[in-house]
């Protein structure tokens, strides 16, 4: 397996949940920095994020939701086996925009 440590920006796919041990994991929607590179039709790509850093896993559980998007920095591992979403340890989360606040309570 090949590592390397990076930052990625990506999109949160679906609300974050709890791991083993105080972890919490989650997929980033992560698209390519130049589109105009990859065809109209390529996929874009799941990487699936964990951490254990106490303060960032309480970040990911009470603050993020799915539309977020964030920074993640931390060691990519590239699966072997095609098909396989990459997996990223994150170490420094930020982040950039928030996705839909949804409404609670009475409009009306």
């Amino acid at each position: 397996m090949d590592t390397t440590h990076c930052a990625v920006d990506g999109w949160v796919d679906a609300i974050p949940t709890p791991g083993p041990s105080g972890t919490a994991t989650f997929d980033l929607i992560v698209r390519p920095a130049n589109p105009d590179a990859v065809d109209d039709d390529a996929p874009d790509t799941v990487v699936t994020c964990t951490s254990g850093d106490p303060r960032i896993t309480h970040e990911l559980l009470n603050g993020i939701q799915s539309g977020d998007l964030l920074r993640v920095t931390g060691t990519l591992v590239q699966r072997p086996a095609p098909g396989e979403p990459a997996r990223l340890t994150v170490d420094a989360l930020e982040v950039l925009d928030t996705g839909l606040v949804p409404v609670i309570g009475n409009c009306g």
